[in-house]
């Protein structure tokens, strides 16, 4: 099973789409997606910071895409949500710093 391929069209992308954010070719991500090449780490990482998924699940060695929730972080996002958007706005800008960037954008 590839889950690579399976959520590249999960979201409705072809591989070049996602060889520009993975800074590559089309020919790596189908070698990528047809097991004949190797991921290094730092492409998995890349990969799960795109799908927004753990890399237990890229690697199918789980069936949860991302991580429960513990109760206070529930609890945390509940609030955020019922929150209007000025205290929205308050929060994310607290929590910037400590924010990965999901995909950066590329100017190459």
């Amino acid at each position: 099973m590839n889950r690579i391929r399976d959520l590249r069209l999960k979201n409705g992308w072809r591989q070049e789409d996602l060889a520009v954010l993975l800074h590559t070719k089309q020919q790596t991500v189908a070698r990528y997606e047809a097991e004949k090449l190797g991921i290094d780490a730092d492409t998995i990482c890349r990969l799960c910071e795109i799908f927004g998924c753990t890399s237990d699940y890229l690697l199918c060695r789980s069936e949860t895409p991302t991580p429960e929730l513990s109760p206070e972080e529930e609890r945390l996002l509940v609030a955020w949500r019922r929150s209007p958007p000025e205290i929205r706005a308050i929060i994310d800008a607290a929590l910037a710093p400590y924010q990965k960037v999901a995909i950066e954008s590329s100017t190459a």
